[in-house]
């Protein structure tokens, strides 16, 4: 999940802005129509940026040339729609920098993306990336048809409806599970954990609306808060649910009735980077360095907190796994390093960057990475260097079977003692 605009705004300058918007604009303008006129227009645009985009001696020759062989050849025509060349070569664009976190999203890709962003929109519930071009799913949400359906973190998805969808970009295979709830999608995935069994899984969309955050439980003394995302309509929305959670334990701290706390991050992948400070700002001394972010100079801004911590005395563990990625990992990160919680569970996702949301015109949306996450210690979190629990404990799948969480077994026994 992605770094929201709140937070990010201020981490680009506005020449950076106007220069990759007029980019963009320049793309918009090749694809948008073939005339001759129109390609003069495109040249002079293209003369007067040349230097700025490391584009000089470049023209669009071969570009337009491209363009005109494939209408005038490709077989199946039905694919040659203005729209698909159109956004299809910004997308390519993009992608060519090989940076999952990197993307331009169409007008109905945005306009998803601001949907789901409360965590209400309809579709099957999953988050996804893609790895050495492969598309994994972090994580299916709690409660949702692709955990009914039998979907896991880990599973590669090799098919969409029978398309093989291998090679292509998240935003795309997104786009093709996406739609009305009450229909149905047929995904095929590849199980590492099992060897790479196949499975075909018929998924019936919903509409997906899982809460943020919620007490689950309290089981002798041990309170169990699991976060799901980062993310709310607002950081402010996601704040005021925090809020109401924490001065619950507050309370029943206070009575006795909890002794202990256990954050679960599993499957959580991350949100805003803003929530996961405000939520160790309950936990460690005010002025502690949470994290720093790293642009591209290679100059560091630091991120502490500055709230007094309202549950800075109870013991808490916090369990993470594989798919607990992004605010999730900075959060975790500096509990550990601060020797505030202990950590179960398994290694971390791994996705130590920060992207900022560009809105380009006709609705479309460009989110491109402009910093790197780094820990206290000023460790950069990423795939080869993920969050290590203190305690590492495998999920066992045939306990789950059972109905029992092994690790949220192992958290809880930590907590207690």
């Amino acid at each position: 999940m992605t770094m929201q605009e709140q937070s990010g705004a201020k981490q680009i300058s506005r020449s950076s802005v106007v220069l990759i918007s007029v980019f963009v604009f320049l793309f918009g303008i090749l694809v948008g129509g073939a005339l001759d006129p129109l390609k003069i227009v495109v040249n002079q645009w293209a003369s007067k940026v040349q230097t700025a985009t490391n584009f000089a001696g470049r023209d669009f020759t071969l570009y337009w040339d491209t363009y005109n062989k494939l209408k005038e050849t490709y077989v199946d025509e039905s694919k040659m729609t203005d729209d698909e060349l159109y956004y299809g070569s910004i997308k390519g664009m993009v992608e060519s920098l090989n940076d999952p976190a990197t993307a331009f999203f169409d007008p109905t890709e945005t306009s998803d993306y601001e949907k789901s962003k409360g965590g209400e929109y309809s579709g099957i519930g999953a988050e996804l990336d893609t790895i050495n071009k492969q598309i994994i799913v972090v994580a299916p949400f709690e409660g949702s048809p692709a955990i009914q359906a039998g979907l896991e973190a880990g599973d590669i998805i090799t098919k969409v409806n029978g398309e093989n969808v291998l090679g292509k970009g998240v935003t795309e295979v997104v786009s093709l599970i996406r739609g009305e709830a009450g229909t149905s999608v047929a995904i095929t995935v590849v199980r590492p954990r099992e060897s790479n069994k196949l499975y075909e899984l018929n998924i019936t969309r919903g509409n997906i609306s899982a809460p943020s955050m919620s007490l689950k439980e309290i089981r002798d003394g041990v309170a169990v808060v699991k976060i799901n995302r980062f993310t709310e309509a607002t950081l402010g929305a996601w704040k005021g649910k925090w809020d109401q959670i924490a001065e619950e334990i507050i309370a029943k701290q206070r009575s006795g009735e909890v002794k202990s706390l256990i954050i679960d991050l599993r499957g959580n992948p991350g949100g805003y980077f803003d929530a996961a400070i405000l939520l160790a700002g309950d936990f460690v001394p005010r002025g502690t360095v949470i994290s720093y972010q790293r642009d591209r100079s290679g100059d560091d801004e630091t991120f502490a907190t500055t709230m007094d911590p309202r549950l800075k005395d109870i013991p808490t563990v916090v369990l993470v796994n594989g798919s607990s990625a992004s605010a999730s990992e900075i959060f975790a990160g500096a509990m550990q390093q601060a020797k505030r919680a202990t950590l179960v569970g398994t290694k971390t996702y791994g996705k130590g960057t920060a992207q900022i949301i560009i809105p380009l015109r006709g609705g479309s949306s460009l989110h491109v990475t402009v910093t790197k996450w780094l820990l206290p210690d000023k460790r950069w979190i990423n795939n080869e260097n993920p969050i290590v629990p203190d305690k590492e404990i495998e999920f066992d799948y045939d306990a789950k079977e059972q109905g029992k969480d092994n690790q949220l077994e192992e958290a809880i026994s930590i907590a207690k003692g």
